[in-house]
């Protein structure tokens, strides 16, 4: 497997350029010779995968022409171990699905697969983050999404096939997964994502960088297309925030009942407010931001289980 490091994911383009030119800022394509990706994951490996009696309509979607194809049009009920009923994929309901144009999306691949693993634990030791890795496999001339941004960052490896992007000159600034960054119109999305900045035909091998909040959408233009997409978030200052909330617990004033006078609140507010800046300024607290990056991501599993031999 060639791709064993985040330098090897972005070669010909180093860490330093990256992280200096379009880390969180400008999205970055590199072709690449396709023998790079031989083996990750192409047709075979999806049929292998497909078989495996693990998804449901939750982790194995289907997409028709920008809209979500519903559950009941392509599952079927069961009940399972313990008893309760859910929605599994039907081989045969999904193959027509897919003749007629829709896109598969199957989500977090990644424990499925040591390659892709790997490259999972690339964005861990190269930029301290978190990731999880989607397949989709969309069809020709049928497009899967409308035009959108995503809210974390997006790094894009085409396996099989070409698949064209377009990506837009507009970019929402710094989006998260939250409630206010959710639904929005299209009208709205129309306005803001400006003009075609650039249109890419990713080719096997290929590799797109897209920071999270820049809009694009894509469209497989020669026969079936196989995409991996990784999608990867950095802690951010939110994070340093809860950090400092925690330790505002263990001050009594922040645990108080708010006075019951609404004129008495502006200054009580002030007070509270001094007060968190004292704790976000704390030696203790700055400690604890230090090692967020490197708590940032959960330790996978890594059994290994059994006889000892001397």
């Amino acid at each position: 497997m060639p791709i064993q490091s985040f330098a090897d994911l972005l070669a010909p383009i180093s860490v330093d350029d990256f992280v200096r030119d379009y880390r969180g800022r400008a999205w970055l394509h590199t072709p690449a010779a396709a023998d790079r990706v031989a083996g990750l994951f192409g047709w075979p490996e999806l049929s292998r995968l497909l078989n495996m009696e693990i998804w449901n309509h939750q982790t194995l979607l289907l997409v028709q022409d920008t809209q979500p194809v519903p559950p009941q049009a392509y599952c079927r009920q069961r009940v399972d171990r313990s008893g309760q009923r859910q929605f599994v994929p039907d081989p045969q309901l999904v193959q027509q699905h897919l003749q007629r144009g829709a896109s598969l999306v199957l989500n977090e691949i990644e424990s499925m697969f040591p390659d892709i693993r790997a490259i999972i634990g690339a964005f861990t030791t190269g930029l301290g983050a978190k990731s999880s890795a989607n397949a989709y496999i969309s069809q020709q001339n049928h497009q899967a999404f409308d035009t959108h941004y995503d809210k974390t960052d997006v790094f894009a490896l085409q396996v099989s096939g070409q698949k064209r992007w377009r990506i837009y000159s507009g970019q929402i600034e710094a989006p998260i997964i939250h409630a206010r960054f959710a639904g929005m119109p299209k009208d709205q999305v129309q306005r803001l994502r400006g003009k075609v900045e650039r249109e890419i035909v990713m080719k096997e091998g290929d590799l797109l960088y897209l920071p999270r909040g820049r809009f694009h959408d894509a469209l497989a233009t020669d026969g079936p297309s196989i995409h991996l997409s990784f999608a990867v978030s950095e802690p951010k200052g939110l994070d340093y925030l809860q950090l400092v909330m925690d330790e505002a617990v263990g001050d009594a004033k922040f645990r108080e009942d708010l006075p019951l006078s609404e004129a008495e609140l502006p200054a009580y507010f002030e007070m509270l407010a001094a007060r968190l800046r004292d704790v976000a300024r704390a030696a203790g607290t700055k400690e604890r931001g230090k090692a967020l990056r490197r708590s940032f991501v959960p330790p996978r599993p890594n059994f290994q289980i059994g006889p000892k031999t001397s």
